[in-house]
């Protein structure tokens, strides 16, 4: 369908043309803005900041951990898994005689103390003791005890997860905290 010649210039001639009044700016513009007021607040700030823990002090949690497992069972072993703020591994340890989903369970563990900012046992706390199943249910949670934060003059720097570890994995993550970090 074609649009007779007249209609098409009367609408052509109606088009407002672009002037220069129309390529000023606005006449109200805001004053430029401060850091503070399109940043987070000071507290806000200390919370968020990223400071990733360092591969000396993973290791010697690592260390701290299956020297604690060692201590409850001379032939024990551990799987233990640290994780930086974003997520990414720091340091990984596995000692011989360790089945493959200990790595993957001291992981999950590690990345759900990071992302919850709590010991995993507060977050199983939370949700009663679900089965087996939903415990490992592909839900991003891994309801499971053995991961920390790792939280240092209140900065998180990192998660520690910890699998297979004779004396439990809760203990042995724990006593190598306090062992390495006081």
């Amino acid at each position: 369908m074609t649009m007779p010649r007249a209609t098409l210039l009367l609408a052509l001639l109606t088009v407002p043309t672009l002037t220069s009044a129309q390529t000023t700016p606005p006449a109200r513009i805001a004053p430029p803005a401060t850091l503070a007021q399109v940043t987070m607040s000071p507290e806000n700030t200390k919370r968020a900041h990223l400071q990733e823990i360092n591969l000396d002090t993973a290791i010697k949690l690592a260390n701290a951990c299956v020297a604690y497992s060692r201590e409850h069972n001379a032939t024990g072993g551990a799987t233990v898994v640290v994780v930086g703020p974003s997520g990414s591994v720091v340091y990984a340890q596995r000692t011989d005689g360790q089945l493959p989903n200990n790595f993957d369970s001291a992981f999950e563990k590690a990345k759900m103390a990071l992302y919850s900012r709590a010991p995993t046992r507060s977050m199983v706390n939370r949700w009663g003791s679900p089965e087996a199943a939903l415990a490992r249910a592909p839900l991003n949670l891994y309801l499971v005890e053995g991961g920390y934060p790792i939280i240092v003059q209140d900065m998180m720097v990192g998660a520690l997860g910890v699998g297979g570890a004779s004396g439990g994995d809760e203990e042995c993550g724990y006593a190598a905290l306090e062992r390495v970090l006081g």
